[in-house]
């Protein structure tokens, strides 16, 4: 008995065959990479823009007239940051007569890494606390009793000491 071979036999299906892959492929890896890109975009969206304009400059006011208060008071501190995440706050010459401070570390792209820390008064006049939250990186510095007052600056990587003065511009 012989077998003999036809040309439907030697045919493959199709999902075995080179130029269904060769042609599919590159528009399927376009999708998966749009579906990648709009992932990352909605993600890691910047967060530069403020929403209510108006309220951020009557804000901007009153920022300027707490500095102008922090300067008239005398106020300038130099803050530590040590490697375990403790923070000491010492004032130069003129003290709050507060219990407890307000320091805000704002991240100068994404909002939602800001965070405040209560530093509390020590019996040598200096204010401590430490910190859960990573410190690592480029911040901005707001220390403030609430309302009243604002003292600020920036710190990074390579800094750990840092000195904090009414910026009148």
């Amino acid at each position: 008995m012989t077998t003999s071979t036809t040309d439907a036999d030697l045919i493959k299906p199709w999902y075995k065959q080179f130029w269904p892959w060769f042609i599919m492929v590159p528009p399927a890896t376009a999708v998966v990479a749009g579906l990648i890109t709009v992932y990352i975009a909605f993600e890691n969206a910047d967060d530069l823009v403020v929403d209510d304009y108006y309220k951020s400059g009557l804000a901007i006011n009153n920022r300027i007239q707490q500095q102008k208060n922090a300067a008239d008071y005398g106020y300038a501190a130099t803050l530590n940051r040590l490697p375990d995440n403790r923070l000491f706050l010492k004032f130069d010459n003129a003290v709050p007569n507060e219990e407890s401070l307000q320091l805000l570390w704002s991240h100068p792209v994404v909002a939602i890494k800001d965070f405040t820390i209560v530093l509390h008064r020590q019996m040598d006049g200096s204010f401590q606390n430490k910190s859960e939250n990573d410190l690592a990186g480029r911040w901005f510095l707001r220390l403030s009793n609430n309302d009243d007052w604002m003292i600020k600056s920036e710190i990074s990587v390579e800094k750990d000491t840092v000195h904090l003065t009414p910026q009148l511009n």
